[in-house]
């Protein structure tokens, strides 16, 4: 009988949702903090900005795992939760969830699943027009930008920082002075009513995104 994908869709959304609350919870601290002069020396903005990064690199990596499990999931045979199975290239499925590891692996110790080029070209590989690719291929664009934001929290070369200025541009229109990441994830969104942060913005889109793909 064929096997359902687990509700992976579902946990990203649930990781999302207690990054988004720490980043929220850091605001009303800085809030708070006026109001006590034991918390006013210790909380300032910069350091909501720092949380804004974490919580952004949580919701990320969990995007970035569950990309992996579904792709090897899908070569074993599961179905989305519509019922669709994703038809293989090959002869055949994969037996288990290590044999599909260990093709896509082929011999190196990690993959990288951050760009979505990259991914969309592996899962071609194995998957014929599946709903991971086109999701994925609709969205490169966008999903590269939320990448390179990943990068530029980890990432202080010249080269990081110039690709972050180029995301910035493209989702907020915008540049952010000394390129901090944490700057532009607590801005707002003025296009939604209400307006939103960026960070919630990204999030909501990384979650519905899994939700498509499986």
């Amino acid at each position: 009988m064929p096997r359902s994908m687990p509700p992976f869709a579902v946990e990203v959304r649930r990781r999302v949702s207690e990054s988004l609350a720490l980043a929220k919870a850091a605001n009303v601290t800085l809030t708070e903090s006026h109001r006590y002069a034991s918390l006013r020396s210790h909380w300032h903005v910069t350091r909501v900005e720092i949380l804004y990064e974490i919580a952004y690199l949580r919701l990320f990596v969990q995007w970035e795992l569950y990309l992996e499990a579904a792709l090897v999931r899908y070569l074993c045979g599961y179905r989305t939760a519509a019922g669709v199975a994703a038809s293989v290239t090959g002869a055949k499925l994969f037996s288990s969830i290590a044999a599909a590891e260990q093709a896509l692996l082929a011999g190196k110790t990690y993959l990288l699943w951050h760009n979505p080029k990259g991914v969309v070209a592996r899962a071609r590989k194995y998957l014929l027009n599946s709903m991971y690719e086109q999701v994925l291929a609709s969205n490169e664009a966008r999903l590269m930008h939320f990448a390179d934001l990943r990068h530029r929290i980890t990432h202080g070369q010249k080269n990081a920082r110039m690709k972050f200025d180029i995301a910035t541009m493209a989702i907020a229109g915008r540049r952010y002075r000394g390129a901090r990441p944490g700057r532009f994830l607590r801005d707002w969104d003025l296009t939604t009513t209400p307006p939103r942060r960026w960070l919630d913005v990204v999030g909501d889109e990384i979650s519905l995104l899994a939700k498509q793909i499986g």
